[in-house]
Formats: structure tokens, C-alpha cells, sequence
């Protein structure tokens, strides 16, 4: 079986790396440069550690990254704070912590690996310009052209067809497959720096998430310093996105119970800023054609949910090739995915997204249950 797969970010990778395990052909087409390091996710989640823990390179990656033992949640006005133990899953994982580590590092281990499998060939550079066919009858046929050139075309055909290629998919659209679902007024804004005061870094866990004055603050413990993730008001967008004074003045206000709000004025940091969305293609299967990862669903980015979400359908499509799944049965597998996506993935982060913050007032065994849900190990079965 050849398969096509369109998209390198790292859910196209982590199917092409696994279906290459199984000896498979597949031609992976990217049209940004292989090394291409724009990152936005920072989230490993115990169940995508599982999909990942058959490929060596999964010690070094770990290595790589800040390990994350404890979840709190800290409403800073009612004075409440509660921490929630990842030993809690300790028997339900080999992994039981989240890993922090940015999104570039796992695809550069992915492409390491793809690199050395013959049966998987990469075109970066280059744009799917059509799909000539796709059909039960006559498989897959996409017409291809190397990036900045008029003529370097050629013509691949493979017997499906995967589609990797992000919320803003030309394919899904290329497709006639709607992307169901709205965009957050106001953005998400994100500030890392390389150090804190330690009474600061005292009182937060490796995750934290904030409430304070009515606002929401994630701080994330980073490898190499801290991630601070803020999500303005439509009245605060222009500021929030133009100066990193709105940034300084809004953490020095959360904060201002432990260290002197002067201290953000001084602290030099990287800025960026990107919308969130919560959408669902409308159907993951045009015929021979498969959607997965951000092209089949976007969501808040709380939790890292959405590419999580990505790696395990990956891993679970490609598993599902490898036991020899027949072409037709793709209905079959988009089907439980999309019932997980509509009942899983999407009111897990929209209760994220209207501030229901977990761990408050709870016991032990109630704690257990959220970390499972929090960590997806209770969708882990759905991907053998």
C-alpha cells in the first residue's frame, strides 16, 4: 500500500513515522522547508508519551523537555489553591507526567527517524496544485509543484490519500469538506522569559493556572525559563497585541501579592500572539481521502489538548493500516474518531475555555479521574 500523505507538521510525521515501522510506502509532501520551526504547542500529555514510547529517540526527547509532576489551580481572590499530584495515575501509565517541551523538537526527531526509513519519501517545498483523482475505483492522484518554480511538476499516485495540513487546510477546502465551528474574539498572547524571583517560582507548580481580578493567567514551567499565557478582552485586544506593556502591567497586577510590579519592567521576554478557534470538519473521508490533526479540528489551547488529540489519531490510523484495515473501512475509523472529537476533544476544552478550572474541592479519587481525562489516558484505547 502506498499512501499519500499532505502536511509535516507533527501529526502527518508521527502517522509517516509509524506506518514506516510497519513497512508501508508513503510520500510525505510539505510545502514549507523540512526544518521549517515555527511553534506554537509546548503539551506532551501522558497518553501521546504512550503512542510515542516505541521509537528510541523517546528518552532523548524527555530529556529535552521539562517534565511536569504537578497541576494547581490557584484562584488568587477566594484565596484558594489546589495542587493535583500526577502520582495520582502512576499505575496507569508508564509516563505519569506532562512534558513540557516545544512542538519544533518533537518533529525534529520524527524527521530523524524518517530520514533513515526507505519506505518513506519526503517532498518539502512543495504544493499540491490539484487532486486528480480520488475515488474507490482509481485511488489517489495529486498534482504537485516544487515551490517557486513554473514548470518542476509531477504527478503522484498512492492508494489514499492523508490530510495533515493544518486548521488552514487547502486540501480539506480543495475537498469541498466545511470546517464547522467559530473564532475567539480576542487572541491568545503568550510571553516567555528565562527566569523568575524565586518566591515567585516557590509558589507556582509546574503548571499553574491563575485567576485573578476576574482574568485568567497559565504559567508554564519551560525547560529553558517560563511561559506565561494571557488572553486579553475585546476591549484590550489592540494593547495586548501591539506592546508588551499590556503584558508587564497584567502580570504585575496578578502577581503583585509576591513580588514588586516593577520587577516586569525590567525582565526582557519574547512576545507572540495567535488566534484560537474551536472548529470540526464536517466529515473526516472524501473517499479515499482521511483528515486528521488541526485540519480535522482546532480547539483552545489550553492543555495542549488538540495536538494530543492529533497523535493519537496518527498513531491510531496508522495502527489500524498496519493490522491491515481495508481502504473501505476508512467510514469505519473517521466515524469513532469524529464521535471522540464531538464528545471528547471539544467540551473538554470549551470547558477550559469558559474558565471551569479543575482540582478545586476535590478528593483523591476525584483528582484521579480529571488527571485521566486531563491527560487523555482514558481515549488511549481507542487508538490500538
Amino acid at each position: 500500500m502506498r499512501v499519500l500523505v499532505v502536511g509535516a507538521g507533527p501529526v502527518g510525521l508521527m502517522f509517516c513515522a509509524k506506518l514506516s515501522r510497519y513497512g508501508h510506502e508513503c510520500i510525505l509532501i510539505e510545502r514549507n522547508p523540512l526544518r521549517y520551526t515555527m511553534s506554537r504547542a509546548s503539551t506532551l500529555q501522558p497518553a501521546s508519551l504512550e503512542c510515542l514510547k516505541e521509537f528510541t529517540f523517546l528518552p532523548r526527547l524527555i530529556a529535552r523537555g521539562h517534565c511536569v509532576h504537578d497541576l494547581m489551580s490557584w484562584d488568587v481572590d477566594r484565596d484558594l489553591k489546589n495542587i493535583c499530584s500526577f502520582d495520582l495515575i502512576d499505575g496507569e501509565t508508564s509516563y505519569p507526567f506532562r512534558l513540557h517541551v516545544n512542538q519544533s523538537l518533537l518533529r525534529d526527531e520524527l524527521i530523524r527517524f524518517l530520514c533513515q526509513c526507505p519506505s518513506c519519501t519526503i517532498l518539502d517545498q512543495t504544493d499540491v496544485t490539484s487532486v486528480l483523482s480520488n475515488s474507490s475505483a482509481h485511488g489517489v492522484a495529486l498534482r504537485v509543484k516544487l515551490r517557486g518554480s513554473s514548470h518542476l511538476e509531477q504527478i503522484l499516485h498512492g492508494d489514499c490519500l492523508v490530510v495533515s495540513d493544518g486548521a488552514k487546510s487547502v486540501l480539506r477546502t480543495q475537498l469541498g469538506i466545511d470546517f464547522d465551528g467559530f473564532d475567539l474574539p480576542a487572541p491568545v498572547v503568550r510571553f516567555s522569559v528565562d527566569s523568575i524571583p524565586e518566591v515567585l517560582s516557590r509558589e507556582l507548580a509546574g503548571v499553574s493556572y491563575l485567576k485573578r481580578f476576574g482574568s485568567s493567567v497559565s504559567c508554564l514551567k519551560m525547560l529553558d525559563g517560563w511561559r506565561f499565557i494571557l488572553r486579553p478582552t475585546i476591549a484590550e485586544v489592540s494593547e495586548a497585541l501591539f506592546s508588551s506593556d499590556w503584558i508587564r502591567k497584567k502580570l504585575a497586577i496578578t502577581f503583585q501579592f509576591l513580588i514588586q510590579p516593577s520587577w516586569w519592567k525590567t525582565v526582557s521576554g519574547l512576545r507572540d500572539s495567535y488566534r484560537v478557534s474551536q472548529r470540526v470538519a464536517s466529515s473526516r473521508v472524501r473517499q479515499r481521502a482521511i483528515l486528521i490533526g488541526d485540519a480535522a479540528h482546532i480547539t483552545n489551547t489550553r492543555g495542549g489538548f488538540n495536538l494530543n488529540f492529533g497523535i493519537m489519531e496518527a498513531h491510531s490510523l496508522a495502527t489500524s493500516f498496519s493490522k491491515g484495515m481495508y481502504l473501505d473501512d476508512l467510514w469505519s475509523w473517521s466515524n469513532r474518531w469524529s464521535m471522540l472529537t464531538r464528545s471528547v476533544l471539544l467540551p473538554r476544552t470549551a470547558r477550559l475555555l469558559f474558565g471551569q478550572t479543575p482540582f478545586q474541592s476535590l478528593g483523591a479519587s476525584d483528582q484521579k479521574e480529571i488527571l485521566m481525562r486531563a491527560s487523555l489516558l482514558d481515549c488511549l484505547d481507542f487508538t490500538d
